[in-house]
This record gives C-alpha cells, structure tokens and sequence, in this order.
C-alpha cells in the first residue's frame, strides 16, 4: 500500500477526477478527508470509502474562502494526527466565451476557486507538513497552460499560473522536505467536459473534436489520472519536484 497510514486531504472530492483520486488513495491506505462545496455527494463518497474497508471523512469547504480552507487542514490534524499529503483539485470551467466578452464576476469566480483556491491549499498544507517534518502537494492544471484553442481565457489563465505557482513552491520548500509537483489533464471524460459539451450548439460534434485533437484517439478516465496523482503524492516519486506531468494522450506533442 503506497500510502499506508499516510493521512490525505483531497479538495472537489465529491466528483470526477476528485472522487476517483479519494478512492484511490483510500485503496492505498491513506486517512482520507475529503473536501467539496458538494455536500451530499461528498457523504456519499464518504460512506462508499467506508463501506470498502477505508477511513475517510467530509468536510465541506469553498476553497475560495481561506478560512475555510484553514478550517479543512486543521481538520484533518485534529481527526487524523496530522497532513501528509493534498490534492489541490477542486476547480470550476468557463464556457466558452469570446474573452473580450468575459465578465469581471466570471473572471474573478475562476481565478477564486482555481487559483486562490489551490494556493489556500498549499499555504495551509505546508504549514501542516512542517509540523510533520515534510509533505507531498499535487497540484491540478491543466494541458490548458500548454496548448489551447481559445475562448477560455480566465480558465488558462488559473491553470498557467497554478503552474507558475507550483514551481515557486517546490524550490522555496525544498529544504522542508516538501514536494510540489502538478497534473495536467487533457480531455477526461468527466461532468464538467460533459458541461462544457452541453453547453455547444452540437455535443456529437464537440466531442469528435476533443478525440481528433487528442493523438490516442479518446478521452482519458478519472482514474487513469487519479494514478499519475498517487505516484506524485506517493514516494514512488521521491526525486520528482517542481513539475507538471501531462496527461493529455498526446496532444501538446502534436
């Protein structure tokens, strides 16, 4: 078990690649605590882990607030013993919008939860692993800070600066023996893709796209990425700090 007895916190959990990385850390022994603005899903997640032999927990938390964010790693200190290792996951999309048509309200709900909301997790997280004599951080962004097709400017602009965000970390905090590391998902066949597709005037069509610009020819699982995240947070990545592994079937190689 990768993460026997390791105690994890994992924020939007309540759902897509949130849900499958609790699942999985669960799976590998971690102490999970489980953070979404989704309550009900997120005791329901709770209660399957539980059902399957795992120890978890729910916490509802608005990662754009720090106070609540704070709230959740003290949480997990008291309840558990302390922090080992966080998944700043949860995130929000923009539809697709001409960016010179984007809101200041839109733009700033994106950069609140994606961005603010990722370093609240990390600020309080790393101050937890000191504590604990060191820590793994996994970052979520994006193959959007790589490669785009436009009308998602506040989006690539949270999930760029996530990855800004994570590099400063990982050297600032190395000598703590703490980890920061990201993922950067391409199309993965979860709600909020399937939001974005409703949202087009032909989903069929939207979906072919997501496959043609995708060289393996499909889109990714939650779970497939919830594996790339436990090698991050796990010691099988013990001399990896510092960067964003793309999960994208190819597409920022074309």
């Amino acid at each position: 078990m990768l993460l026997k007895d390791k105690v994890a916190v994992v924020t939007g959990a309540a759902s897509g690649i949130g849900l499958a990385t609790a699942n999985c850390f669960a799976q590998e022994g971690a102490y999970v605590v489980l953070a979404d603005i989704d309550e009900l899903a997120g005791r329901a997640a709770v209660e399957s882990i539980q059902k399957a032999g795992g120890e978890a927990l729910f916490v509802k938390t608005d990662v754009s607030k720090e106070s609540e964010v704070e709230a959740l790693i003290a949480t997990a200190e008291r309840d558990f013993g302390g922090l080992d290792t966080i998944f700043n996951n949860a995130g929000i999309e923009q539809p697709v919008t001409p960016s010179t048509e984007v809101s200041e309200d839109l733009f700033d709900s994106i950069i609140g939860v994606n961005l603010k909301g990722t370093f609240f997790g990390c600020k309080h997280a790393i101050r937890a692993f000191k504590r604990r004599g060191g820590g793994t951080i996994v970052n979520n962004s994006s193959v959007s800070a790589f490669a785009n097709v436009g009308g998602n400017i506040s989006y690539a602009a949270s999930k760029g600066a996530v990855m800004s965000l994570t590099r400063v970390l990982a050297i600032e905090y190395s000598k703590d023996n703490i980890r920061v590391n990201a993922i950067c998902p391409g199309v993965i066949d979860t709600a909020m893709n399937q939001r974005n597709a409703d949202l087009a005037s032909n989903r069929a069509e939207v979906e072919e796209r997501w496959k043609t610009i995708t060289p393996l020819g499909r889109m990714g699982t939650p779970e497939e990425v919830a594996q790339t995240v436990l090698y991050l947070a796990s010691d099988m990545s013990s001399f990896t700090t510092g960067v964003g592994l793309l999960i994208d079937g190819g597409r920022v190689a074309t």
